[in-house]
């Protein structure tokens, strides 16, 4: 399953969120999410910034195909 992972950095000024793409077997906890965000950005993000949404009906294989890069989490 695909999963939308939103987050501010830290040294951002605008409130425009940044968006990675996660595959994971099942929603991640946020634990595990905050886990995973430190070690992709080095730490640059807020932790109260981050949202997780589950990106129905769309397998990696098709979120790949339009460019994106899906992490496995």
């Amino acid at each position: 399953m695909v999963y939308v992972v939103k987050y501010r950095s830290k040294g951002s000024k605008s409130k425009i969120a940044r968006t990675l793409f996660a595959e994971s077997p099942a929603q991640p906890s946020r634990e595990k999410t905050v886990e995973w965000l430190s070690n992709v950005t080095g730490g640059d993000f807020v932790e109260e910034t981050i949202e997780i949404r589950e990106l129905r009906d769309f397998d990696p294989i098709e979120v790949r195909s339009q460019g994106a890069t899906v992490f496995s989490l």
